[in-house]
């Protein structure tokens, strides 16, 4: 899935998606919106979201994700595009309002506030005036402000395949915006070889990580991942839970076990980007 910038011809797609999602399309084509697109890669449009600047604040817009993208992150992905897009304009903070999305936002830094409260360029849109109803939350996000580093916690039964190489690929790719831990629900004790080889093939080494168990683990997560441990697995505080269900690769041939890895690699990518 790529994201992109549209082309004019594609401005009826946009229109066509926000309609089908049942959001304000009536002033598109009289508004100065800043539109990002993602594509698939047959050319059909799978998301949009858009951007209207006011000075140095922006009103967001037009986000949505056909139905058989959902569950993917991205959603995350497109917001996180549009905040880098505003930051590069020198916009200081972003604004929108929202029926059905506002925990989706909140998850991303965004703060419900009054709607007299929006910046007057916001404020002075059709979108604020008429297009959405007073029912609507008023959601506004600062973008100077420094952002609050994501807990997650990777876990799996012998924390030392699966759960140790999601840990590493949420470092390598979330960098210093993530503190991530794994945990066995029975520890090795140990991080397979296997591991540690098809990890340093992508530059990583894996060897430095130890294998630990969750008894060890302390504090609340922003994400909690379970990757098939089932009943082994203690609860632990979690704003957001979900089971991988991955197979333990342990006993893989080395194409079976770089599949998982890759696997791994993916989803711990899609969900950066659905935290934000």
């Amino acid at each position: 899935m790529r994201l992109r910038t549209p082309r004019d011809d594609e401005r009826a797609q946009i229109v066509a998606l926000l309609t089908e999602a049942a959001l304000p399309t009536a002033d598109l084509y009289r508004s100065d919106v800043h539109f990002i697109i993602a594509v698939r890669e047959d050319g059909t449009l799978a998301g949009t979201i858009g951007l209207q600047a006011f000075g140095d604040a922006g009103l967001v817009r037009s986000l949505a994700v056909r139905a058989d993208a959902r569950e993917r992150g991205l959603g995350g992905r497109l917001v996180q595009a549009l905040e880098t897009q505003a930051a590069a304009l020198g916009l200081r903070e972003l604004v929108l309002l929202t029926l059905t999305a506002e925990a989706f936002f909140v998850r991303r830094g965004y703060r419900r506030i009054e709607r007299v409260a929006a910046p007057p360029g916001a404020q002075a849109t059709a979108e604020f005036r008429n297009l959405c109803p007073g029912s609507a939350a008023c959601l506004l996000k600062r973008l100077d402000a420094t952002p609050a580093v994501k807990r997650l916690l990777f876990v799996c039964v012998e924390n030392a395949n699966r759960s140790q190489m999601a840990e590493a690929f949420a470092r390598l790719h979330g960098g210093d915006r993530v503190e991530a831990l794994s945990a066995g629900s029975r520890p090795s004790g140990v991080i397979n070889p296997k591991a540690v080889r098809f990890m340093a093939e992508l530059g990583y080494d894996l060897s430095t990580h130890a294998s630990k168990s969750l008894d060890r683990i302390e504090g609340e997560f922003d994400a909690v991942i379970t990757m098939g441990c089932g009943d082994g697995c203690p609860w632990v505080p979690a704003r957001r839970r979900e089971d991988w269900s991955l197979p333990d690769p342990k006993h893989l041939d080395d194409d079976g076990y770089r599949g998982v890895r890759d696997e791994i690699a993916r989803r711990v990518r899609e969900l950066l980007a659905d935290l934000g």
